[in-house]
């Protein structure tokens, strides 16, 4: 078999994924549970996505920032759901 004609695996699109959700659970701050969700969510991404890139030797940059952002956004939609300033909660 020719080895040109195989292909790796593309695990940037867990990176985009990953920074997607941060945005967006930074986005939905004022929805406390929704915000959180996607935050953590994106947080798994980018956990997924660096580990995957690590055992390829691929770099793993934008699966750092990933989870930065995600770490961020899930810090403000904590400081919001404790100060008590969401607009939207589930059950409330």
């Amino acid at each position: 078999m020719n080895d040109m004609n195989k292909t790796q695996p593309n695990v940037r699109s867990l990176s985009f994924g990953s920074i997607l959700l941060a945005v967006l659970g930074g986005a939905f701050f004022w929805w406390v549970p929704m915000g959180m969700v996607m935050s953590l969510a994106g947080l798994t991404l980018g956990f997924v996505d660096w580990t995957a890139a690590r055992r390829q030797s691929l770099d793993y940059r934008m699966a750092i920032v990933g989870i930065l952002l995600c770490v961020a956004a899930f810090a403000l939609d904590c400081v919001i759901a404790y100060l008590g300033l969401q607009t939207i909660t589930f059950g409330g």
